[in-house]
């Protein structure tokens, strides 16, 4: 017998409700959807532990700075705002997208490897491993000294791969939370990289990139 009885939010797990970032439609990022999904990852890391405030914060900001400075509705393009502001010789909430889209390569090589453990079987891996090659790859390089060995830390009391899945609300259904974060991993990289191809295309920060 079929149950009509629809799922409650306590049997909701925290990672099906992850929102996923907008599809890159005609060559524009819808920005309301954009900060959604931007503002699931300050979610994400808060869950993870207290010992990524300073990243949580960071993220926070960034998207703060956006909020504050462009007056956007449900259809406005990320992308021809940005434009927009820097016409006028801005570039407050520009910047913001940039530290942010440099923050999404980092969590999309974490995803990666995480994947990449979850389809060996090998759960047996704490998420320092995990976090320092996404970081190597990522942020390291526009990071001073001082910033490196504030992540060195918190990378070191990060916790192991199941602890951060059981903070999630992953329990035996690794399938499914495999297939949810690759689908999200996926918009990741097409936003960034639209965002990326933006920065070059109008020759914007390419001194310090």
């Amino acid at each position: 017998m079929t149950s009509n009885t629809a799922p409650t939010s306590e049997s909701i797990k925290f990672y099906e409700n992850i929102v996923h970032f907008p599809p890159v439609i005609n060559g524009r990022i819808n920005l309301v959807q954009f900060l959604e999904a931007t503002s699931d990852l300050v979610s994400i890391v808060d869950r993870i532990g207290k010992v990524f405030t300073p990243v949580k914060y960071d993220i926070q900001g960034n998207i703060d700075k956006i909020k504050k400075n462009y007056d956007y509705d449900e259809n406005s393009c990320l992308l021809e705002l940005m434009l927009g502001e820097i016409s006028q010789g801005k570039i407050t909430a520009a910047e913001g997208i940039l530290w942010l889209n440099r923050t999404l390569l980092f969590f999309e090589i974490t995803l990666e490897e995480v994947i990449r453990y979850l389809r060996s079987d090998n759960y047996d891996v704490n998420m320092d491993k995990i976090f320092s090659v996404a970081y190597e790859k990522s942020l390291k390089k526009y990071h001073n000294w001082i910033t490196q060995q504030i992540f060195v830390v918190i990378c070191k009391m990060s916790p192991s791969l199941p602890q951060m899945m059981k903070s999630l609300d992953v329990c035996d259904d690794i399938n499914a939370f495999e297939t949810k974060i690759n689908n999200f991993k996926v918009t990741i990289h097409l936003n960034r990289c639209k965002i990326d191809d933006f920065f070059n295309d109008n020759d914007i920060f390419n001194k310090r990139k």
